[in-house]
């Protein structure tokens, strides 16, 4: 298979740590209550990943491809590299950060607003002055 020889050698452990995230995330999200909207959330965020690692890749590849060939020129512990392990390495890592990324704040605003629409009080300032 010619195309899994052209990937960098780092690459199966950047998609291995976000199997794993993602797989972490997932138990996490299963153990919690409303299950289905966070899986919703889940998949949604992973497609913003994904989009995100694309549009990188394709800019990289258009407009940055001359810094990419030099820096593949350059071997790494002895193994030469080439444009792909490179892009391969970009694409996968910037998956797994936007993803969590994403994920983390849309389910931080989720859960404010589900406080704020349950009825609960919202939580008093504190008072930084002398009492009047």
């Amino acid at each position: 298979m010619k195309s899994v020889e052209v990937l960098h050698p780092s690459f199966p452990v950047y998609v291995g740590v976000l199997v794993a995230a993602l797989v972490v995330v997932a138990g996490l999200v299963a153990a919690s209550p409303r299950v289905s909207g966070h899986l919703r959330r889940l998949g949604k965020c992973a497609i913003a990943g994904l989009v995100a690692a694309t549009v990188l890749v394709v800019w990289a590849d258009s407009k940055r491809h001359a810094q990419l060939a030099a820096a593949a020129a350059r071997p790494v512990h002895g193994h030469p590299l080439s444009v792909g392990y490179l892009l391969a390495d970009a694409f996968a890592f910037t998956t797994l950060a936007v993803t969590v990324a994403v994920f983390t704040v849309v389910t931080l605003v989720a859960r404010r607003r589900a406080a704020g629409a349950s009825g609960r009080a919202p939580a008093r300032t504190a008072r930084m002055g002398w009492p009047q």
